[in-house]
């Protein structure tokens, strides 16, 4: 049980979310808190910012308690992409926005599960894509067909940690051999993508273009990374293409 200065500071904390210039503040101090009660308790706002910010934080969390609560919100059409994303990351399951599949598994596991662990994820992840992957210790690579019978490997890296101590999913993709005079031009990409950065990564002691994401592990699920990796392939095959009129990567 919280101590009456805990209760107090989180009372404070979840006051500052219904405020947008100290929103995001709070809600990390929550998040580090690990504050589920003062979250789940969220979810009945009338403040519908303040309802995505505790939906988004008991995913983050992958708070098992909430299942029922966010069930409730999807039933009512409340957020229903972002309580989505919610559920899938605390159970491991992708129903999208079906409640009556959720709702069926609800009834046959009790809300037991708490989410995919790391050989569960690659597994799903390399069903989803229908590519088997190759593994290294904690890294995993893809190998995805693309048109015009072109293929591009992804690389899947787990068990990193940010200076936070949160751990990290890295995915990249090689794109072909550094030149100085590509240099502006893929900077200027980094302006156009939807997700990730191309960078420089050595590769067997050589540098070389890659396009890069990373991602927290609490907020990675199957479907989140086999459309990361799909993406990222495409992208980087793009440019190597582009680069080498090659395909070697």
């Amino acid at each position: 049980m919280a101590d009456s200065s805990s209760t107090e500071n989180f009372r404070d904390l979840v006051e500052r979310l219904h405020h947008p210039q100290t929103r995001r503040a709070a809600r990390l101090e929550l998040l580090r808190a690990r504050a589920v009660e003062p979250l789940l308790d969220c979810l009945q706002s009338p403040n519908e910012s303040v309802v995505w910010a505790a939906v988004a934080s008991l995913g983050e969390l992958r708070a098992s308690e909430a299942v029922e609560a966010l069930l409730s919100l999807l039933e009512r059409g409340v957020l229903v992409v972002d309580v989505t994303e919610a559920l899938n990351s605390i159970t491991g399951q992708d129903f999208c926005g079906n409640v009556s599949q959720w709702r069926r598994w609800l009834r046959k596991s009790g809300g037991q599960s708490a989410g995919l662990d790391l050989g569960q994820c690659v597994a799903q992840t390399a069903e989803y894509l229908g590519v088997e992957p190759s593994r290294k210790n904690n890294s995993f690579r893809f190998k995805l067909a693309l048109p015009e019978g072109r293929f591009q490997k992804v690389a899947v890296y787990f068990g990193r940690e940010d200076p936070q101590g949160d751990e990290l999913v890295m995915i990249y993709s090689e794109c072909g051999p550094v030149n100085p005079k590509y240099f502006e031009a893929i900077l200027r990409k980094n302006l156009s993508i939807p997700a990730g950065a191309f960078a420089i990564r050595d590769v067997d002691g050589e540098p070389n273009f890659v396009l890069v994401d990373t991602l927290l592990a609490r907020s990675v699920t199957p479907s989140i990374l086999a459309k990361k990796i799909e993406n990222i392939a495409a992208r980087a095959d793009l440019v190597e293409k582009s680069l080498t009129k090659e395909d070697k990567r």
